[in-house]
């Protein structure tokens, strides 16, 4: 079963987001990875250099991360990242729309391999740490959705509070959020 966090972020919210990711060792990998590829460090610096809408963070201190080469189509030679054997989190990123709305931002992570909560077998249990720490951190900083489902980043609500933002779920009908007082 995967975890999810879903939360709306302005840049300056995905630097303080890096910021405690860097406490991990976590790196960044592209969903397509080129051959040769060096995977900078998850910190505050590499924010001004992500381009595309979703990573993956790879905890490569507690595995090693499994690929396969793409064999067929446009992105052939290309690597790719097994999301169940590796131990990454996927991030896509909290970017505007072309209406200029926020649109949510997730990251996603299995943490159970087999399905059964009682087999601990698989994925270290430092990335379930690792993914409880980043959840801990949201719920004492960021603030809840109205409606809930979604966590808000602190310059992320200010900017909604004056009427700066228009907060969008992801989806072709995504429905307008708030924040919570």
């Amino acid at each position: 079963m995967a975890s999810t966090l879903d939360f709306f972020a302005i840049p300056q919210d995905e630097v303080a987001l890096f910021r405690q990711l860097a406490r991990h060792g976590a790196t960044v990998y592209p969903e397509l990875v080129p051959p040769g590829y060096v995977a900078p460090r998850a910190d505050e610096a590499v924010v001004a250099s992500l381009d595309q809408e979703a990573y993956y963070l790879a905890f490569e201190a507690l595995a090693p991360v499994v690929v396969h080469p793409v064999k067929r189509g446009p992105a052939r030679g290309m690597l790719e990242i097994e999301e169940i054997p590796s131990p990454v989190f996927h991030y896509e990123r909290s970017v505007r729309n072309e209406a200029g709305e926020l649109v949510g931002g997730r990251i996603w992570a299995e943490l159970l391999v087999t399905g059964s909560t009682e087999d601990r077998r698989g994925k270290p249990r430092a990335l379930a740490l690792a993914f409880d720490d980043l959840h801990q951190w949201f719920r004492k900083g960021w603030r809840r959705s109205e409606p809930k489902g979604y966590w808000v980043g602190p310059r992320t609500g200010e900017a909604w509070k004056r009427g700066e933002l228009v907060l969008r779920e992801p989806g072709h009908k995504g429905r307008i959020y708030g924040v919570w007082r």
